[in-house]
């Protein structure tokens, strides 16, 4: 019996250990996620996405397009649709995910 438990004792502190190391990984992998930067026009703006047109992103090898940017949370102050803006971004599991925008200054 006294095996039994120490054997499950080490069992949940190796499991406890290798949790702790995926997740310090797992959020040093996000912080260390590359940054784009571009401009583009709002097309819609929601609390969960911002869809934006922008032109081609040489980095990331996109041609120009409009797409989805996911909200960082909580989301980023509202713009109306149609304004032209400077933007920044990063990729995330399930996309790609605002970090600024600004009404564009030209």
């Amino acid at each position: 019996m006294r095996n039994l438990i120490t054997a499950v004792f080490i069992s949940l502190m190796f499991s406890s250990f290798v949790s702790a190391a995926e997740m310090q990984h797992h959020q040093h992998a996000s912080q260390d996620a590359a940054v784009y930067h571009s401009k583009g026009t709002i097309k819609a703006w929601g609390e969960q996405k911002v869809s934006l047109a922008h032109p081609a992103i040489p980095a990331l090898n996109w041609p120009p397009m409009t797409m989805n940017f996911l909200q960082p949370q909580p989301p980023l102050p509202a713009l109306t649709a149609g304004t032209a803006v400077e933007f920044s971004f990063r990729q995330v599991d399930g996309g790609y995910q605002l970090t600024a925008i600004s009404a564009s200054q030209d």
